[in-house]
């Protein structure tokens, strides 16, 4: 057990880090008055009350009590199948953890991504994809699961003290599937993949246990490597396209996309059961690193994304959505849903899970495209309870860089106003 006390904005903020909570836990900050901001209700939770100076005499014994009782109940131990965690850590009401999203790795623009960005006082840290085949180089090779390209990425962030962050392409994003390894596609045979989707990109049957033993496989290993790692903050594990939940590009509109997965069983409750059995995979491989889903609609179908975020914070799993976009504001105000219904779900889940925001795509200035600017879309994540916001390395360049071909101070601002203090 330990908490800290501290005053910011007019509040004293007493923040206990703990790895059980008990019921006279809740009846003392009951009792106490205290407001809870945020917290976590699972191992290596992080709680976050906050109560105005002014009242910080009134209620002197009350706070007293609460820490007291805080160190009273310390850790109770136990492990089971929920160890400690390395946490995302709440972010306070109004702010985000700002990401650099698969910044580069070589070339002039990763000189500036070094020069503007890695250091940058807003960002939080960095984002990068893993892709399964670049790493599994199959079951005859010895060592069969080779690190070198993701410790190469992480190498120089953590050499700054920022954190990385994983997220696990199963199946390409792009229309070239580099993603999932040779041996599994051939394993799968011809009756268990389709090249209909996404302009011919070749995609697994994920029902398939020719697909999922080698790919749980290498879950596991996965975690185990960078279980301990200091410099990794969170993991998310595609289940579908990308880092996402989504079958493919063209599931909604290619007939021979969407007829492949009817063939394979497809259903929105096979999809549901599929996804929500892969993440209780997931929970069982006890990952000291807090794990997270991308949550997805499928034909339009709400009801998707809100099983799966419903399991997934049952299981202290963090979601988030990888489409807003600036439609999600008119829905907003309009009452309709947000891309993957993910506005209502975040009203639902906020302070259980970190919650966290991808754009669509990489975003406008002047406002133009699916995504619009950033100016806008940041502060409407933010009051919409997101914790964390992945944010396209261009974007940052376009924040920072006086260079940057799309150079605009306006968004440097933006990212100001909504960054978690690092």
């Amino acid at each position: 057990m330990a908490f800290t006390i501290s005053f910011v904005s007019g509040h004293v903020l007493l923040e206990a880090v703990c790895c059980c909570v008990q019921l006279t836990f809740a009846t003392i900050l009951v009792d106490s008055g205290l407001r809870k901001m945020s917290g976590r209700d699972f191992s290596g939770c992080k709680y976050i009350y906050r109560m105005k100076t002014e009242d910080v005499m009134k209620s002197s014994t009350a706070l007293l009590a609460l820490t007291f009782s805080l160190g009273l109940i310390g850790c109770g131990g136990g492990t089971g199948s929920n160890p400690q965690k390395t946490q995302v850590t709440p972010t306070p009401s109004g702010q985000m953890q700002l990401e650099v999203l698969h910044p580069p790795a070589g070339g002039p623009t990763a000189d500036a991504v070094q020069t503007y960005l890695m250091t940058n006082t807003a960002a939080a840290g960095a984002n990068f994809f893993v892709e399964w085949a670049d790493v599994d180089q199959g079951p005859t090779a010895n060592p069969q699961y080779v690190w070198t390209s993701v410790d190469s990425a992480i190498q120089p962030w953590a050499a700054v003290g920022k954190k990385v962050n994983l997220i696990v392409w199963d199946v390409a994003d792009a229309t070239t599937n580099t993603s999932t390894p040779t041996y599994v596609l051939n394993n799968l045979g011809p009756d268990n993949v389709t090249s209909g989707c996404n302009s011919g990109e070749v995609t697994p049957n994920y029902f398939s246990s020719a697909f999922q033993v080698p790919y749980k496989a290498f879950m596991q290993q996965l975690i185990q490597y960078y279980g301990s790692n200091p410099a990794i903050g969170y993991i998310r594990f595609g289940l579908a396209q990308g880092g996402e939940t989504y079958p493919n590009q063209g599931f909604d509109t290619d007939p021979d996309c969407s007829a492949a997965f009817t063939a394979w069983g497809w259903t929105p409750t096979s999809w549901i059961n599929y996804l929500t059995s892969m993440l209780a995979y997931e929970v069982t491989l006890n990952s000291p690193k807090q794990l997270m889903v991308g949550i997805n609609t499928v034909n339009g179908d709400t009801s998707i994304p809100d099983q799966v975020a419903a399991f997934a914070v049952s299981k202290n799993i963090g979601f988030g959505s990888q489409g807003l976009q600036e439609s999600d504001i008119q829905a907003y105000d309009a009452g309709q849903p947000c891309t993957a219904d993910w506005c209502n779900l975040f009203n639902q889940y906020a302070g259980q899970v970190p919650l966290e925001l991808q754009t669509a795509t990489q975003s406008d200035p002047t406002g133009g495209g699916v995504t619009g600017s950033l100016v806008t879309l940041l502060p409407f994540a933010a009051q919409r309870h997101a914790d964390i916001m992945e944010i396209y390395y261009q974007d940052w360049l376009t924040a920072y860089d006086p260079s940057y071909t799309v150079y605009d101070p306006a968004y440097a601002t933006a990212f100001a106003e909504v960054a978690a203090p690092q």
